[in-house]
């Protein structure tokens, strides 16, 4: 019972993450025949990230909902969380997910004081480690949370 329940919760995070990695991607799909949904859908990112043209990829000479990097971290969420419909169990502590968090916090820092440039492909891959890595911690909290309410009904 616990193990539907578990990917009952699996397919949840994971058909979230699909929708709102779809919107994400969305210049692909509607490209610049509708600009009216194209603005509607940026606005709904808009309070999620800075949306700078210069920091973000584009798709058909339109930009991505959100920059280079918050796309890493959904991207890498998303990953994960198809990975996590495996029957392998895997946890992060919070000292792992700060550790995750490192790689993106120097390329900030870097860029900060001028080491060197703004790279919009650093900044995808450092937030696709911190996004793989997030999501198995929220996973793990939310998984948790669920059990036990399940264990204190079965009391």
């Amino acid at each position: 019972m616990q193990s539907k329940k578990v990917f009952s919760i699996k397919l949840i995070l994971l058909s979230g993450l699909v929708i709102w990695n779809i919107g994400i991607f969305s210049p692909c799909l509607i490209g610049k025949d509708n600009l009216f949904v194209y603005h509607l859908i940026k606005f709904f990112y808009s309070p999620v990230c800075h949306q700078k043209i210069e920091r973000s990829f584009t798709c058909n000479h339109l930009q991505l909902m959100v920059c280079a990097r918050c796309t890493g971290i959904y991207f890498g969420a998303l990953i994960t969380a198809f990975l996590n419909l495996l029957p392998v169990s895997i946890s992060i502590s919070k000292r792992l997910l700060f550790y995750s968090a490192i790689p993106m916090l120097l390329d900030v820092i870097f860029i900060s004081f001028g080491v060197y440039e703004y790279n919009k492909v650093i900044s995808f891959i450092t937030g696709n480690i911190f996004g793989a890595s997030l999501f198995i911690f929220i996973f793990e909290i939310i998984k948790d949370y669920f059990l036990e309410l399940t264990k204190e009904k079965n009391f």
